[in-house]
Order: structure tokens, then C-alpha cells, then sequence
């Protein structure tokens, strides 16, 4: 179920994406954050990625080996091909107990519902 989460962007602004949280059978925790554009007042997740993944970590007493965080951009239904929709695997350092230099790596929608299962 995807649902609505507020969290602090750039200089604390309010700030807000879509949030779904998957319990794996492997013990991990799959969470898709979605961009939600217009609905969304501050800052966009991709700018502040590695503190909203630290948010989400601290709020559910989740632990960093646990954690997959993947970024979600919803299809804007433009003509524009960078504007469709996409999924991308983020990957952090961990530096004095914070995420930071988040990697993004392109996956299909087939390997995030793949992921989804495990």
C-alpha cells in the first residue's frame, strides 16, 4: 500500500512522496519512495536522498544492511522521453552513521516486481 510521506527536504523545508514499504522474505525491507511532482511543496527526493533514506531508516527502526531503497518517477504522460517512468536502485556510503554519495542504478519495472517478491 502506498501512502503519503511527509519528511524534510533542503533547508528543513516540508516536503512530501509517495512511500511503500515492502517486507521481503529474506529479511530485507524493499522501500519505493515516489516522486509526486505537483502534490509534493518542497524539495524533490532525488536532491535530498540520502537524509529522506535516513529519515525512513530512523522512523521504522529499520538497520542499513537491511535496507533497499529504490527511487520511483511516476510516467508524466508526456511526449518527452525523459519524463517516463522510472525505477532506480540507490546505493550509499555510510559516513559517521548517515547515508551519503548515493549511486542510482536504472531497473525495469520486471526487476522491481521481482525484487518485490523475494
Amino acid at each position: 500500500m502506498e501512502k503519503h510521506y511527509d519528511f524534510k527536504g533542503l533547508w528543513d523545508s516540508p516536503s512530501r512522496c509517495g512511500l511503500r514499504i515492502i517486507n521481503r522474505k529474506d529479511g530485507k525491507t524493499l522501500v519505493i519512495v515516489t516522486e509526486i511532482y505537483r502534490q509534493n511543496p518542497g524539495t524533490a527526493i532525488t536532491e535530498c536522498i540520502a537524509p529522506l533514506a535516513m529519515q525512513i531508516l530512523e522512523e521504522k527502526h529499520l538497520s542499513p544492511e537491511e535496507l533497499i531503497i529504490i527511487e520511483h518517477a511516476p510516467d508524466l504522460k508526456s511526449k518527452l522521453s525523459f519524463n517516463g517512468e522510472t525505477f532506480d536502485l540507490v546505493s550509499f556510503k555510510m559516513d559517521t552513521g548517515r547515508f551519503t554519495n548515493p549511486l542510482w542504478t536504472r531497473l525495469s519495472k520486471e526487476q522491481v516486481d521481482k525484487m518485490m517478491e523475494e
